[in-house]
């Protein structure tokens, strides 16, 4: 048996389920020594960041596609609503393209399905057009998380 595989746990009848098992663990930071050549200097440590597991990866993934499927179902929850019942929360605008894409990656992490819409040299990060209700139910979620929120009818927007 190969050195590596000899050190891990042996859970079950395969070795496969120990470095299965392991991947699960949620790894620490790694600290790196790090010596200074010059004269009177202290060693200082420094963090890295690390590495990502098998297990944190399938985590990441299975969250990808739960946040995909609540994207198809609330746009065709908006495809349904009647003329001028549409109603659409801003929640930021930007000048850069990046920063609109930054702020979308955390509002979607945090549950808040958004669209970066480019109008002119803004960016323009809104929600899916819904009742006035659930948009405005949105925007004091995402108000209380610290982002700033508006509602307006989609009709006023053209």
């Amino acid at each position: 048996m190969p050195a590596a595989l000899a050190s891990l746990p042996i859970v079950g009848i395969l070795p496969i389920l120990g470095i299965a098992q392991a991947s699960r663990q949620k790894p620490e930071p790694a600290q790196l020594l790090a010596l200074d050549t010059t004269a009177g200097s202290q060693p200082q440590i420094i963090d890295r960041p690390a590495t990502i597991t098998l297990g944190m990866l399938i985590e990441i993934q299975r969250r990808a596609r739960e946040q995909r499927a609540a994207m198809a179902g609330a746009e065709q929850l908006a495809a349904d609503l009647p003329p001028g019942e549409s109603w659409r929360a801003q929640l930021g605008a930007f000048s850069s393209a990046d920063a609109a894409e930054r702020q979308r990656a955390r509002l979607i992490e945090a549950g808040v399905p958004v669209v970066v819409r480019q109008e002119g040299a803004l960016h323009r990060l809104q929600s899916l057009p819904a009742i006035r209700a659930e948009t405005e139910g949105l925007c004091v979620r995402a108000q209380a998380g610290g982002v700033d929120c508006f509602v307006r009818r989609v009709a006023d927007e053209t």
